[in-house]
């Protein structure tokens, strides 16, 4: 088989791509040993084959054909990863994973919304057992996602290290996601089942959304002419399902890189979730590359 129609070597070639628009340098005066779209495919790189920052930089020597593409002539040290990793803005992780929708021909985005919990890396069973930790509930952080269902691409993510309900964010995914292309339907399961989010899709985005309404009983009487009753009436069942899109591209996920989070402080814990879905991302874009 040619190289050049390894799917390693195209997802490199779409990162690379991807990372285009960054400037080389961040300061007139860097060293210039690296640049820092050189150092962002290798962040992008350690998310794909779940190793360290050493086991990284190890892993690359034997890569050469990688290390032509990045134009790597000697290697950086693993604290020079991880310091760029430290001083890159968040901001700027999440352009990117919303600029991956351009790699398509989609002009209207069939938002999907969905959320998933990550364990946090908080030491083995034996040691909190000698720390008398044993017995204590795991960390975790939750992701929430808006996906592009026809391409099941990621388009918006929301990261909280505390447990939150879903619906809180909804609405900021939404706005952030039609931002970026314009939205026809939005669907969600019945944790987003809410009068106002069904009035800002419908009122702010002009999409049509799909949010089966939960049952309360007698309890609680709604408007008859709410969103949510008319929803009651009846709806489109395989509009809705393409919600099941996103449970598949968050297990997808964790199959291939990881459903444990190691950084230790939350700004790199936010990033390390970021570099999961921007990885998924350029994956994806892989797979519909080389689809017929």
């Amino acid at each position: 088989m040619e190289i050049k129609n390894s799917t390693y070597i195209i997802f490199i070639e779409i990162a690379l791509e991807l990372v285009g628009a960054i400037q080389p340098y961040s300061s007139k005066y860097s060293k210039k040993k690296f640049t820092q779209q050189q150092l962002f495919v290798l962040l992008i790189l350690k998310q794909k084959l779940k190793l360290s920052y050493n086991e990284l930089i190890e892993d690359m020597k034997t890569r050469e054909s990688i290390l032509l593409m990045l134009g790597l002539f000697k290697l950086p040290h693993p604290s020079t990863v991880k310091k760029f990793a430290k001083r890159i803005q968040s901001s700027l992780i999440e352009r990117l994973i919303g600029n991956c929708i351009n790699f398509t021909r989609k002009k209207k985005l069939n938002l999907g919304i969905d959320s998933t919990g990550y364990h946090l890396e908080d030491g083995s069973f034996h040691y909190r057992k000698r720390l008398g930790n044993a017995a204590k509930i795991r960390k975790n952080i939750k992701l929430s996602i808006s996906v592009e269902t026809d391409k099941q691409l990621i388009i918006v993510s929301k990261i909280r290290k505390s447990k939150r309900h879903d619906n809180i964010d909804f609405i900021p995914l939404a706005k952030k996601s039609s931002e970026i292309k314009t939205i026809k339907i939005v669907v969600g399961d019945k944790g987003y089942d809410d009068e106002k989010n069904h009035v800002f899709v419908k009122e702010k985005l002009e999409a049509e959304c799909i949010i089966p309404p939960r049952d309360y009983g007698d309890k609680i009487k709604h408007n008859k002419f709410s969103n949510r009753n008319k929803l009651k009436k009846g709806y489109s069942k395989k509009k809705y399902h393409q919600r099941s899109k996103v449970e598949t591209i968050n297990f997808v996920m964790k199959r291939l890189f990881g459903a444990v989070i190691y950084a230790k402080i939350w700004a790199m814990q936010k990033r390390e979730m970021l570099f999961k879905c921007l990885a998924y991302n350029i994956y994806r874009l892989v797979k519909l590359r080389i689809s017929p």
